[in-house]
């Protein structure tokens, strides 16, 4: 099982273990995507440590990291906050594929998250809110560059809202006017998304390239999911 079961974090999952086209699999413990790490307890926090985690990426806002302090920001882990501007409500429903290509166009943001991520000395861990869309564009981007199947990506994509879906639905109680997609990871948004990428930069190779890397750069950041 891929997911690290929390109390309070539940959408805290490792990229390994993901079949590539090269016959590959992808290694464990060594970059995590999640919701928002909070109120971890000492075990879990434990648990991250003791599996090499050296750096955290949180993609959000600053003032939602005001609001709500990341737990892993601590002083045996190198902490990034990387505004990726992903956070805005979608007016309808088929904005939700062109709202997370406009997330991976941005160079500079873009650009800082893999750089770090390739630098980082041991295992990432990257998180946004709820673990679903800006952490899910960057999965996506790391999962094609280590060569994993279009299907496991949109399936690693679906599953979000599996586990966040007691949040979600609350959210909908407590806000009634929300749209009634809002929160959800339907496959057909990952689907579109890589239709939508795949238009506009033919391969994960050629987006890396845009986003300023060598390709040497390129394969030190594959190496951290492939040998």
């Amino acid at each position: 099982m891929r997911r690290i079961v929390c109390q309070n974090v539940k959408n805290l999952r490792d990229l390994g273990g993901f079949l590539t086209k090269e016959n590959k699999i992808t290694r464990f413990n060594s970059i995590y995507r999640s919701d928002l790490p909070k109120d971890m307890n000492k075990k879990e926090v434990k648990y991250l440590l003791d599996n090499n985690l050296t750096t955290v990426i949180d993609l959000r806002k600053t003032d939602e990291v005001k609001r709500n302090i990341n737990c892993l920001n601590i002083q045996k882990i190198d902490y990034y906050n990387v505004n990726l501007l992903g956070d805005n409500c979608p007016g309808e429903e088929s904005d939700i594929p062109k709202g997370y290509i406009n997330i991976l166009d941005n160079i500079d943001t873009m650009y800082k998250v893999f750089n770090i991520i390739k630098n980082s000395k041991g295992s990432v861990l990257f998180n946004c809110s709820a673990g679903k869309d800006r952490t899910g564009v960057v999965s996506m981007l790391l999962l094609l560059l280590a060569q994993v199947y279009d299907d496991d990506i949109i399936a690693d994509y679906q599953v979000s809202y599996t586990y966040i879906r007691s949040e979600i639905r609350k959210m909908h109680v407590d806000n009634p006017d929300l749209p009634a997609f809002l929160g959800r990871s339907n496959l057909e948004y990952m689907e579109e998304t890589l239709k939508l990428f795949y238009e506009k930069y033919k391969n994960i190779e050629n987006y890396f390239k845009y986003l300023g890397f060598s390709n040497e750069e390129i394969n030190q950041i594959k190496l951290k999911l492939v040998e």
